[in-house]
């Protein structure tokens, strides 16, 4: 019974570990996409310009993800 208890025990150190690590992970992916927004956040409106779906489908052909 105690190998049965202790079997748990690592699977539930081995669950939250798996939880800290995904959270982690996705800090860093928050960190990441807030750095790229937020100048556009605070950029002044006169700093942006009107784009249609075209100027934006032709801007982006060739990139790749």
């Amino acid at each position: 019974m105690a190998a049965d208890n202790s079997i748990h025990v690592r699977a539930g150190e081995h669950i939250r570990s798996l939880v800290r690590r995904d959270l982690q992970g996705s800090n860093e992916v928050w960190a990441l996409l807030k750095g790229e927004l937020e100048p556009g956040l605070r950029a002044e409106e006169s700093e942006f310009r009107a784009a249609s779906t075209q100027d934006v489908i032709q801007r982006n052909q060739g990139r790749s993800l």
